[in-house]
């Protein structure tokens, strides 16, 4: 064989720029495994799974990891260290994978375009979800039978399982969960801009730390947020105590939160709401703690290893790992967690009290 394609090195659209010849080139580094994983949404979600990546590579230090993820969550795994081939969710990248022969297929998502797709493309051994003959979701493999459990079972999803996410998946993917981290990697320019733009905002300086209120849950929950006016009596109060200096966070869906904050705390600093999402990772990488329910901002701030003080509760605040890094403040009244998108009474979020939340992020400066 002239060439030699399964060479890491190797490029096959234009020549290798190590030896332009497969034969004779002593740097041949073949790839030994080749996997993929499917995380196509939420970006949270897909962000969290990250330290499967990590666990691949720690047992298979030769392996060729291939990701498949929807376009609006692929910056998360941009740089990323474990992550070989990052593809979109698209026609040209799907036709890609239908040739391809995979050791191992990992599908995390339960949605039938993913599990559908686990099912259906050429690996040796499959983990985590697929889609059965009957349009059933199924796990592929006896590990991810308890993972699979968890979405039948209310009991043994909120009360009985105290595992979290990265241990379920590592576990479900036939791996050792040994506490293996997110991996998120900011680049210089991001970190210079916003060093540069805190710099700008703050422009006689402070020597108080920076504690970022994130507004924002998604779509999905909106029953995870905490109430608008106690981000606001928490603005207020860490400014005019002095611990630190609040900076109010949010999305392109939070910028009439955001407003509506700033006008209940005139001189309230706010980051802009239609920030990229590397940028809006690049401005949490140097705070220095960061208030958030159940969110984006709440994993960025746990893959940036900054204390995090995540508020819960119609969520699993069991599944959430900090690295021992900040705190979790969940009520746990009777009936949560319960992942309903809408509630009437909404206890849970709003009986965490801004005093609560002022405590803990005094702990944790």
């Amino acid at each position: 064989m002239r060439w030699k394609s399964d060479c890491r090195r190797f490029l096959g659209v234009k020549p290798c720029p190590i030896s332009p010849n497969c034969r004779e080139c002593k740097r041949y580094s073949p790839w030994k495994e080749r996997f993929l994983i499917i995380k196509l949404a939420a970006k949270g979600d897909v962000l969290r799974t990250t330290p499967l990546a990590l666990a691949l590579k720690q047992k298979y230090p030769g392996s060729k990891i291939t990701w498949l993820t929807d376009a609006d969550a692929a910056p998360l795994l941009y740089n990323n260290p474990s992550v070989d081939e990052l593809l979109g969710y698209d026609f040209y990248f799907l036709t890609q994978l239908s040739v391809e022969r995979f050791d191992r297929i990992i599908c995390l998502d339960k949605e039938p375009r993913a599990a559908g797709l686990a099912s259906i493309l050429a690996g040796r051994r499959k983990y985590g979800f697929g889609w059965d003959p009957k349009g059933a979701l199924v796990p592929l493999n006896k590990e991810s039978r308890y993972l699979y459990d968890l979405g039948l079972s209310d009991r043994l999803k909120f009360q009985i399982n105290q595992k979290s996410y990265q241990q379920l998946i590592i576990e479900a993917a036939g791996l050792e969960y040994t506490g293996q981290k997110y991996q998120y990697r900011e680049t210089p320019e991001e970190s210079q801009w916003a060093g540069a733009y805190l710099s700008n905002l703050f422009r006689r300086g402070t020597g108080l730390p920076l504690i970022g209120l994130n507004t924002g849950v998604g779509r999905a929950f909106p029953t995870k947020a905490w109430p608008v006016e106690n981000y606001a009596r928490l603005a207020r109060s860490i400014n005019q105590e002095k611990i630190g200096r609040a900076i109010i966070l949010g999305g392109p869906g939070e910028k009439v939160l955001v407003k509506k904050i700033s006008h209940l705390v005139p001189g309230i600093f706010a980051s802009p709401c239609d920030l990229s999402l590397r940028r809006f990772a690049a401005l949490i990488s140097r705070l220095d703690i960061i208030v958030s329910a159940d969110s984006l901002a709440m994993h960025l701030g746990i893959a940036l290893e900054r204390k995090v003080i995540a508020l819960f509760g119609p969520t699993c605040s069991q599944e959430i790992d900090l690295y021992g890094r900040g705190e979790k403040l969940d009520l746990r009244l009777d009936c949560s967690p319960c992942y309903k998108t809408s509630c009437a009474g909404a206890k849970c979020l709003a009986g965490i009290s801004q005093e609560d939340v002022l405590a803990a992020v005094k702990r944790n400066l």
